[in-house]
């Protein structure tokens, strides 16, 4: 992977400074949502392309014991010995664990995917905000029940200082080059 650039936009991701932030991908919480195929396609493959990224996964789950585990699509390609961050609040900051957990990486830029735009990535990212994290929420990897809550829970995120990405646009901004080892793994998961 390329070296790092001072001359790059203050926004710009980098790998050595960017974790992954999976919120909520549980089986009750997909049934209704919009575009449901396209949101676990993509989320699948930011979490699939994390190790080859050097990307830390925090994968957080509401109420583990009413509403399940993750979606076997993400959380098998977990470690083996990956454990999720079980909350009840809405933003994962007002989880001491989780928030603790975000600031033990030392990542400054928060990669965002999961479900709902307009509830618990759009609280998530906002308290990241105030806490000076630079975050990254992938449109085409957060979803909500309706395409107007997920537009307006980007929307929202968007004029408070959160960066809109796509998937495709993450992993390519974090790879920074074509011709390597990682540029190749990715793209097999891309295609």
């Amino acid at each position: 992977m390329p070296l790092a650039r001072s001359n790059r936009h203050p926004t710009h991701l980098r790998p050595e400074d960017t974790l992954l932030l999976v919120i909520d991908m549980q089986e009750p919480f997909l049934r209704q949502i919009h575009d449901k195929e396209t949101l676990i396609k993509n989320a699948t493959t930011l979490v699939l392309a994390s190790p080859v990224l050097r990307l830390p996964v925090v994968l957080t789950q509401q109420n583990t014991a009413r509403m399940g585990n993750t979606i076997p699509e993400i959380a098998n390609p977990l470690r083996t010995d990956f454990v999720p961050f079980d909350k009840l609040a809405f933003s994962a900051l007002d989880d001491d664990a989780i928030h603790s957990e975000i600031r033990r990486s030392g990542r400054r830029q928060i990669l965002i995917c999961g479900v709902e735009s307009h509830i618990v990535v759009c609280q998530t990212a906002l308290d990241l905000i105030a806490q000076n994290y630079l975050v990254h929420v992938v449109a085409d990897a957060t979803s909500s029940r309706t395409e107007f809550n997920h537009q307006i829970g980007l929307r929202r995120m968007s004029q408070a200082g959160v960066v809109l990405t796509s998937t495709e646009m993450a992993v390519f901004e974090l790879l920074g080059e074509a011709g390597t080892i990682e540029f190749k793994l990715v793209l097999e998961m891309i295609k």
